[in-house]
C-alpha cells in the first residue's frame, strides 16, 4: 500500500542490475542521480553523437562505497539521539567495516578501484575518530543535564519497539521534572565549568530532549488509553520544565559562562556495541562484481525526474517515496514535445550497436524506445477527455479516465490486455479465494459461511493501546521466517532500524488500513473517532488479518523496496518507478507466503485471503469506474458486499483511489502486477533455472520497472532493439 506511482511523463524505467551512485571521480560525497554532464534537462533533441554518451566503465568501488554510506546513514538516522547507544552502534559498524575493507583484494582491482578503495578506508578511520570526539563532547554536558538517560531512554525504547509502561513512564518523567529544579537551583549557587558554547550546546540538547520527549507523546497519546490516563499531567509539566531550563541555560547560564573551558579528564573510550546476531556487512567481493549499465546517462537525459500527470506523484501529490527533487533549473517550463522529436530520438537510439551492448544496457534501450512508442502513441491520436463520474451521494472526488486513456496506460506498463479481460482476470482471482474463504471456513466450523467466519476473524483483536507490539510481533515472525525459510536475504541494518508510527485520525479517513516504506504507519483508533469508527477500525485492523499487511509494508515489502532502491541501481529510482512493480512485488509475496503455509492457521488464512480479495476487488471497482460504469457508491457497495469491508473502511478505500492522488491503473497494479511477478517466478524458478532466494535477490536489486522488462532481465532470451515487449502472463 504504498505511495509511489509513475509518470506517464516519464519514458519507463531504464536499466537493470548497475549500480551508479555517483556520475563523477570520486564516490566519497554527497551523491546525486545527475551526471556532471547531464543536468536533467526537459526533453530537447537528441545529440548529433549519441553514441558519445555511453557512460564508461566506472570504478567498481562504487557500489561498495554507496553500501557503506547508505547504511551508515540508515543506521545514524535510527540512533539518532546523541547517546552511548548511538556511539558504540556505530561504533561497531564502522569497525566491521575496517575488517571487511582490510581483506579485499586490492591487486584484483583497477586503478580507480584502489583509490576509492583506500578514499573508503580513510573516510571510515575518520568517522570512529569523529565518534570519540562527539562522544567526548557530549560527556562533557552530563553536569548541565544530568537527566538526559531518563528521557533518551524512553525515546529509545519506542524506537526498538518494546512493550510501554505507562505506570512506569509517569514515574520516570515525575523524576525528570524534579531532576530539573535540583539541577537549576545547584547551576544558580554554583557557577559551572564549562565554556560559554558548552552551555549553548547544552541548551540546545534540552532542544532535542523535549523534542524526543514530544515525538514518544504522539505516538502513544490517544491510542493507549492508559498512558494518555497516566501521562497527560507529567508529560505537561515535563515539556515545560524543559522549555523553561533552556531558556535557563541560554539566558543565564551561557552569558555567565568562561570563554574557555577548565580542562577536563579524558573521557573513556567509546565501546563498540556487541556484534548484531547477522553480519551488517554484505558480501563485497558481490558488490565488486555487478554489471554496469551504459546507457544510464541516455536515461537520464531522456527521462528528467519530475513529476508528472496522473501517475507521477505519491498520496496527495507528494513526490513518490524515494524519488529525488531535480534541480531548480530543470523544473523551468518548456515546451512540449512533438512528435518528430520523439521520431528523431527513435532514429538516435538506432544508431547505437544494439549487440555491443551489456544486457543492462540492452534492457534500458528496450524500455526506451518502449516509451517513446508510447508518447508516439499520446500524439498521434490522444484519448477523448473521459466520461463524468456517476451521480451519487458518497461525496468522493474524481474523474473517470476513460477506455481510451486505460489502453494507453496500459500500453506503457506493456500490459497487452483490454480493461475488461483484467476485470475477468479480478473476478476468476476472487473466485478462486472464495474456495479458499470456504475452506478456511470449514476448518473453523462454519462451512460455506465464511463471512461469518470473516466475523470472527475481525473481532480477534488486540485491545486499545495493544497495536504496536501486535504489528512488532507479526514485523518480526516474517522476517525469523524469511531466514529460516531462506527465502531472500534479509539485510541486518535492514531489518534493526524497522520503525514504527500511528497514522493520524486524518489519514486514516483516506487510508483505513497500514502503509509501509521507511517506516510502518499504523493505523488504529484513537479517543477522539466515534464509536462506530472505533469499533471499524479495530475490526478491520485485527491480528489475523494484519498477519499479511505487515510484512508487505515493511519486510519483505515496501520497507525492502525503499532500503534496496538507495543501494542498487540508484540512478533509476529518481527517473520513473511502476505501480505494478511497487505493489506486485508485495502483493506476490502474500502468494508466496500462502503457498509456503506461513499462515499456519484457519484465522490466519482467512486474514490473509480477505486481503486478496480486496486486491481482486480493486481490479473490478477502479477500473469499472475509469470505464464510468459505476459510480464512487457503487465501488463502496462492491467492497462490503463481495469482500465484506467494514463500511468506514470501504469508504476510506475509495477515497483513496479516487481523490488520493493515485493513477487509473493503480489500484489494479497489486494484482497484475503480482500474476506477472509469479509467473517469471514460474519459468525461472520452476523451470530450475533459479533457485528461489536467488531470483528473489534478483529482482529486489533490479528494482522497479514493468515486469516484463524483469523477466527479460533475467531469463536470458537473446535480445533484439524492435522486439516486442507486451507479454501476456
Amino acid at each position: 500500500m504504498k505511495t509511489a506511482s509513475r509518470s506517464v511523463s516519464f519514458l519507463l524505467v531504464p536499466a537493470v542490475f548497475g549500480f551508479i551512485a555517483a556520475f563523477g571521480d570520486s564516490p566519497i560525497r554527497a551523491q546525486s542521480p545527475y551526471p556532471r554532464d547531464v543536468q536533467a534537462p526537459q526533453a530537447q533533441a537528441p545529440p548529433a553523437n549519441l553514441k558519445s554518451l555511453l557512460a564508461p566503465r566506472q570504478s567498481e568501488m562504487l557500489n561498495v562505497v554507496q553500501r557503506y554510506e547508505a547504511d551508515r546513514e540508515t543506521l545514524s538516522r535510527f540512533y539518532y539521539l546523541p547517546t552511548p547507544t548511538r556511539f558504540s552502534r556505530l561504533k561497531r559498524f564502522d569497525l566491521s567495516w575496517t575488517e571487511a575493507l582490510s581483506k579485499l583484494d586490492s591487486g584484483k582491482l583497477g586503478k580507480a578501484a584502489k583509490a576509492d578503495l583506500n578514499q573508503l578506508k580513510a573516510v571510515v578511520d575518520k568517522n570512529i575518530r569523529k565518534l570519540e570526539e562527539e562522544a567526548a563532547a557530549e560527556a562533557r554536558l552530563v553536569p548541565l543535564i544530568p537527566f538526559a538517560d531518563e528521557i533518551y531512554g524512553l525515546e529509545e525504547a519506542r524506537l526498538r519497539m518494546e512493550t510501554m509502561d505507562a505506570k512506569r513512564s509517569a514515574l520516570i518523567l515525575a523524576g525528570v521534572i524534579d531532576e530539573i529544579k535540583t539541577a537549576r537551583a545547584a547551576l544558580e549557587s554554583t557557577p559551572p565549568a564549562v565554556s560559554k558554547l558548552e552551555a549553548e550546546r547544552a541548551a540546545t540538547a534540552v532542544d532535542t530532549l523535549a523534542r524526543a520527549l514530544s515525538s514518544r507523546h504522539r505516538f502513544y497519546n490517544g491510542y493507549d488509553p492508559l498512558y494518555t490516563w497516566w501521562m497527560a499531567q507529567p508529560y505537561k509539566e515535563a515539556d515545560a520544565a524543559l522549555k523553561g531550563y533552556t531558556a535557563f541555560l541560554r539566558d543565564k547560564i551561557a552569558p555567565a559562562a568562561a570563554e574557555e573551558p577548565s580542562p577536563a579528564s579524558a573521557p573513556p573510550a567509546v565501546e563498540p556495541s556487541p556484534a548484531p546476531p547477522y553480519d551488517e556487512v554484505p558480501d563485497l567481493d558481490r558488490l565488486l562484481r555487478l554489471p554496469q549499465d551504459e546507457m544510464r546517462r541516455i536515461a537520464l537525459l531522456l527521462n528528467p525526474p519530475r513529476g508528472g500527470r496522473s501517475r507521477g506523484a505519491g498520496e496527495r501529490g507528494r513526490p513518490a517515496a524515494g524519488v529525488a527533487t531535480p534541480p531548480a533549473s530543470s523544473q523551468a517550463a518548456a515546451p512540449a514535445p512533438t512528435k518528430e522529436l520523439w521520431t528523431s530520438w527513435l532514429a538516435a537510439l538506432k544508431t547505437l550497436d544494439f549487440n555491443r551492448l551489456s544486457r543492462p544496457a540492452q534492457v534500458t534501450y528496450l524500455s526506451l524506445r518502449h516509451g517513446i512508442d508510447g508518447r508516439i502513441r499520446r500524439l498521434e491520436n490522444p484519448p477523448a477527455p473521459g466520461p463524468q463520474a456517476k451521480p451519487d451521494s458518497s461525496g468522493i472526488s474524481g474523474r473517470p479516465l476513460g477506455r481510451e486513456g486505460l489502453l494507453l496506460d496500459l500500453f506503457d506498463e506493456m500490459i497487452p490486455y483490454t480493461p475488461e479481460e483484467l476485470i475477468e482476470i479480478g473476478l476468476r482471482e476472487y473466485a478462486w479465494c472464495e474456495d479458499e474463504m470456504i475452506k478456511a471456513s470449514t476448518a473453523m466450523g462454519f462451512g460455506k459461511d465464511w463471512k461469518t467466519a470473516l466475523e470472527k476473524v475481525k473481532d480477534m483483536h488486540v485491545p486499545p493501546g495493544g497495536q504496536p507490539d501486535g504489528i512488532r510481533d507479526l514485523l518480526r515472525e516474517a522476517v525469523a521466517y524469511l531466514r529460516a525459510k531462506d527465502l531472500i536475504t534479509v539485510p541486518e541494518i535492514e531489518n534493526e532500524t524497522m520503525r514504527m508510527e500511528m497514522m493520524s485520525p486524518e489519514r486514516q479517513l483516506v487510508n483505513p488500513f497500514f502503509t509501509g516504506g521507511a517506516l510502518i504507519s499504523v493505523s488504529y483508533p484513537t479517543d477522539t473517532m466515534t464509536t462506530r469508527q472505533k469499533l471499524e477500525s479495530m475490526r478491520g485492523n485485527s491480528l489475523p488479518i494484519s498477519h499479511a499487511t505487515a510484512f508487505h509494508e515493511m519486510i519483505p515489502g515496501h520497507n525492502m523496496q525503499s532500503y534496496m532502491s538507495q543501494r542498487y541501481s540508484t540512478y533509476r529510482s529518481p527517473i520513473a518507478s511502476s505501480s505494478f512493480w511497487g505493489e506486485g512485488w508485495c502483493l506476490y509475496w502474500e502468494m508466496l507466503m500462502y503457498d509456503l503455509g506461513f499462515h499456519d492457521t484457519p484465522e490466519k488464512k482467512i486474514g490473509a485471503l480477505f486481503w486478496r480479495m480486496h486486491r481482486c476487488a480493486r481490479i473490478v471497482f477502479s477500473l469499472k469506474y475509469h470505464l464510468g460504469e459505476w459510480s464512487a457508491q457503487e465501488c463502496i457497495d462492491y467492497l462490503v458486499d463481495k469482500v465484506d469491508f467494514e463500511r468506514e473502511n470501504a469508504i476510506g478505500e475509495v477515497r483513496r483511489s479516487f481523490a488520493g492522488g493515485y493513477g487509473p491503473l493503480y489500484q489494479a497494479a497489486y494484482m497484475l502486477g503480482a500474476l506477472q511477478l509469479r509467473q517469471i517466478n514460474h519459468e525461472l524458478v520452476g523451470g530450475g533455472k533459479m533457485t528461489l532466494k536467488r531470483f528473489n535477490d534478483a529482482v529486489i536489486e533490479i528494482g522497479s520497472m514493468p515486469f516484463p522488462l524483469v523477466r527479460l532481465a533475467l531469463n536470458g532470451e537473446k535480445l533484439s532493439p524492435d522486439m516486442p515487449l507486451a507479454w501476456k502472463f
